[in-house]
């Protein structure tokens, strides 16, 4: 018995100790440029939605055209390539979703911390259709083939040190343009971006190397968008926006600071409420709830949940649910002490009488958190996954850890001091 007590001991001990240091890691994070993190830094770093941070939120609804008509499976495409066209912004926070139900052809865009509204809808709004047409207006190449795209300056002594954008093909791409060039020589092929000629060069010799630039003017911010573009692929269907709203981000610093004084006074009355009506069980509940807190916080920063004000409130209300374990099993463990049994007999009864009352009570709110999650989208999923991480380490925590603690730390003459109870 006492081996196993001391294996629980370094097992709690250490999850504890592991849950603190990726919390510290990940409060770290915060103050650094993302170029400077280190890759547990990234892994760990807290996201936050678009109320705590301040940035831009768009609603873009699909149309179907002529030429495209809209389908799930062409909204699934879409969905990636607006993902692709964030994640190329270099905002590792930013949420992309698709809405469920009567407006599955809708799709949020969140963009927390960005500071241009306008430059973010050109780029996550444009076709960004690339064609290479030859003299006849044949499309012979499209940017379907394009693996990767970049900023670059030009060597050219006509043009020296202007943007351009650098490109590579894939290996059918590499072919087909191999074929193309080398059938076009002294010709030219244009090249267009969503309908816009950007260049109409002369074809010298055949281009065997699937690379290749883009000159049109640009400015260094231009090639790097349009090349960003490039990267991640032109849009399946038209999309339009329906909706834009602007976070500043002294609204969002200050939403941090009421979220902050809230999470903080709801700890200390649930802290100061535990000790006041159960005296020392009270003081286990609270050390258990350090844990509990502990422990949530990492899985939430290793899981990449988006921290919103609605998640923050998830967070809290988990809180509640994990004390409610602890009042539950307490007032079962007093039922116990009137009857006049062993203190081992109240710690036992009291956990064993409450297990299913707790079990049944969690079981009910998860189910309810997963609806939630697989339903919803945006704040509401950020809501579901911190009431569902919580509830799940809640119970760990109120049926587990402070168990563990009530059989190694309340003595054996506790039965015959009520005030230890709370009574």
């Amino acid at each position: 018995m006492r081996k196993k007590r001391i294996v629980a001991v370094i097992v709690i001990v250490l999850i504890f100790l592991t849950a603190f240091w990726i919390d510290y890691v990940g409060i770290r994070a915060l103050n650094k440029p993302l170029e400077e993190l280190t890759s547990l830094e990234q892994a760990v770093k807290p996201r936050f939605g678009l109320d705590l941070k301040g940035g831009v939120k768009f609603v873009l609804e699909a149309e179907s055209t002529p030429e495209t008509q809209v389908t799930r499976e062409k909204m699934e495409s879409t969905l990636g390539v607006l993902e692709r066209r964030v994640n190329n912004l270099g905002l590792s926070e930013a949420i992309v979703v698709q809405e469920k139900g009567a407006h599955w052809m809708r799709i949020d865009v969140e963009l927390p911390g960005w500071k241009d509204p306008q430059r973010a809808k050109e780029l996550i709004g444009q076709t960004a259709l690339l064609e290479f047409k030859t003299e006849d207006g044949t499309v012979v190449l499209t940017g379907d083939h394009i693996k990767d795209a970049n900023l670059a300056f030009s060597n050219d002594p006509e043009s020296l040190g202007e943007p351009i954008i650098q490109f590579k093909l894939d290996s059918d791409g590499t072919k087909i343009f191999a074929d193309v060039t080398a059938q076009n020589v002294g010709k030219t092929i244009a090249i267009y971006l969503d309908s816009k000629l950007l260049m109409n060069p002369v074809v010298r010799s055949a281009i065997t190397g699937g690379e290749g630039i883009i000159e049109g003017g640009f400015t260094a911010e231009e090639a790097a968008d349009n090349a960003a573009l490039l990267r991640s692929g032109a849009l399946p269907v038209k999309l339009n926006f329906i909706e834009e709203d602007v976070v500043g981000p002294s609204l969002g610093q200050r939403s941090v600071r009421m979220a902050l004084i809230a999470i903080i006074i709801a700890i200390l009355l649930i802290f100061l409420y535990m000790i006041f009506f159960y005296r020392f069980l009270g003081v286990l509940a609270t050390i258990a709830l350090v844990f509990y807190m502990t422990v949530e916080v990492a899985l939430l920063f290793l899981l990449h949940a988006t921290l919103s004000l609605p998640a923050i409130g998830g967070a809290i209300l988990s809180l509640g649910m994990a004390v409610d374990i602890n009042v539950i099993v307490f007032e079962r463990m007093k039922e116990e002490l009137k009857l006049g049994k062993s203190t081992r007999s109240i710690i036992s009864a009291g956990f064993a009488k409450a297990l299913r009352t707790v079990f049944d009570s969690n079981l009910t709110v998860l189910v309810g958190a997963i609806v939630l999650f697989y339903f919803g989208s945006g704040v509401i999923k950020g809501f579901a996954v911190t009431v569902s991480v919580g509830i799940l380490v809640g119970f760990l925590s109120g049926v587990v850890v402070t168990h563990f603690l009530a059989n190694l730390l309340i003595p054996d003459s506790a039965a015959k001091k009520p005030w230890m109870f709370g009574i």
